[in-house]
């Protein structure tokens, strides 16, 4: 199951938060000779401008669409980001679309000699142990029991946003059983990620209710105390995020416990209740930053 570092990276959704953040943090990477961003709409100016990056515009929800697949068909890895809807408000059809887009991208990826798949996955996936005692050892890594859904504040009442959830969590389970289908040929991670804000992405602009805004609402109650702990102990810094993205698309599987493993992507963030060690261990990935650091400064 060893993995050759790949020289062209396809990225769906490439115009996003993550896939602009990610592009220009690839594009210096001398392993990484050419990147294919693929998306519904053109983005323009840089990264998209380096001489590394190809635009294709095209809709992963199509299965017929032959513009992703003549651009998958030249990947040796594939960051799958893009979704119908990327906001944990998402609806069952959105959820659904979003479904069609993981399940065929890793069917064109098993038709490939060899491929990394990568993930994006989220902490919603298992955000429901933010309300409930975590199991020995006490940190949520790959074999903790999922539980997808985070409860979340919307301004008006506490909900749990669970297509979106369901979608991230069955999007792992779909790179697993594509890694073992192909006995390796494809080798999956799937990355739980946590808060990584558009623009600076500063810890102070998470706020009790999970999201981010210019300016954090005052903490009233031990709930919301514990509740901004939680969302906080997620950041994921920007430099962190194209740490561990690097980490997962250059990792050896061969060192891997299976095809496809399923790690925690967040930030060295003080007293977190994720397990980064097991991306430590798999994938070489050491986050650098700390959410409670910035804020300290």
């Amino acid at each position: 199951m060893a993995q050759n570092t790949p020289n062209t990276v396809v990225i769906s959704g490439g115009g996003g938060n993550i896939g602009g953040k990610l592009i220009a943090y690839l594009v210096e990477r001398d392993w990484c000779k050419a990147i294919i961003a693929l998306d519904v709409r053109e983005p323009s100016g840089a990264p998209f401008d380096h001489p590394k990056v190809s635009v294709v515009v095209c809709d992963l929800t199509d299965p017929t669409d032959k513009r992703w697949h003549d651009a998958v068909a030249k990947a040796d890895a594939i960051v799958h980001l893009a979704a119908t809807n990327a906001a944990p408000d998402s609806s069952w059809a959105e959820a659904t679309g979003s479904l069609d887009q993981t399940f065929g991208l890793l069917d064109h990826a098993s038709k490939l000699e060899r491929c990394r798949f990568v993930f994006a996955s989220s902490n919603h996936a298992m955000g429901g142990w933010k309300d409930a005692d975590i199991p020995a050892p006490g940190r949520i890594g790959m074999m903790t029991p999922p539980m997808p859904g985070t409860r979340l504040f919307d301004g008006t009442g506490h909900k749990v946003f669970a297509p979106y959830a369901a979608t991230k969590l069955i999007g792992e389970r779909a790179c697993i059983a594509m890694a073992h289908a192909t006995e390796g040929r494809v080798t999956a991670v799937g990355l739980r990620i946590g808060w990584i804000q558009r623009g600076v992405n500063h810890p102070s602009t998470i706020f009790a209710g999970g999201g981010a805004q210019a300016k954090g609402e005052p903490v009233v109650n031990p709930q919301e105390e514990k509740d901004l702990t939680w969302f906080r102990n997620m950041w994921l810094s920007d430099g962190d995020m194209g740490r561990v993205f690097e980490a997962a698309l250059i990792a050896d599987a061969s060192q891997w416990p299976g095809p496809a493993v399923v790690v925690p992507a967040v930030s060295n963030n003080t007293g977190t209740l994720w397990d980064l060690d097991e991306g430590r261990k798999w994938l070489g990935y050491e986050p650098q930053d700390d959410a409670w650091a910035e804020l300290a400064r």
